[in-house]
């Protein structure tokens, strides 16, 4: 009976988790060699989960181009695995809420609000190759804990 409720409380206590290894990334973004403030580094899950697109975790660069992701809601980080990064700086009005959308997605709220919405939205000062998740060739891959200068060094041209 008592390995019965050993296996028990090691079963429960193992799907109370359910999130697997837990990792945490950092690095510095430059473009041209230089730090980008305030660029949105998005790291998307390759992973599918029940047939829909993994979870999308992202961070802002501070002055020195520096990035962090060491949680995700109550998580101490994110789940270990392979993603796809996006990096994207907008300036100018437009969308408030970028959180978790890719360029294609504030592109086709910015044209749900008319040609004038568009013409004054904000523009990506990122290059463009890096903006979204179906053709950025920057990749990671996050082994579990800490994973740091995970650097993205862009060039304009």
């Amino acid at each position: 009976a008592i390995t019965g409720a050993t296996a028990l409380v090691a079963t429960a206590l193992a799907g109370c988790s359910g999130t697997g290894p837990l990792a945490t990334v950092s690095g510095v973004v430059t473009l041209d060699n230089n730090p980008v403030d305030g660029a949105r580094v998005m790291f998307h899950s390759t992973t599918e989960v029940d047939g829909k697109a993994g979870a999308t975790f992202s961070s802002l660069t501070d002055s020195s181009g520096k990035y962090l992701i060491a949680s995700s809601g109550k998580l101490p980080g994110i789940p270990a695995g392979v993603y796809k990064v996006t990096i994207v700086k907008y300036e100018g009005k437009g969308p408030t809420n970028v959180e978790g959308m890719d360029a294609g997605q504030i592109e086709a709220q910015l044209s749900d609000g008319g040609g004038a919405a568009k013409a004054s939205g904000p523009v990506n000062l990122m290059p463009k190759a890096f903006a979204n998740p179906g053709s950025t060739k920057l990749s990671s891959t996050l082994d579990v804990g800490k994973n740091e200068n995970v650097n993205f060094a862009l060039k304009s041209k």
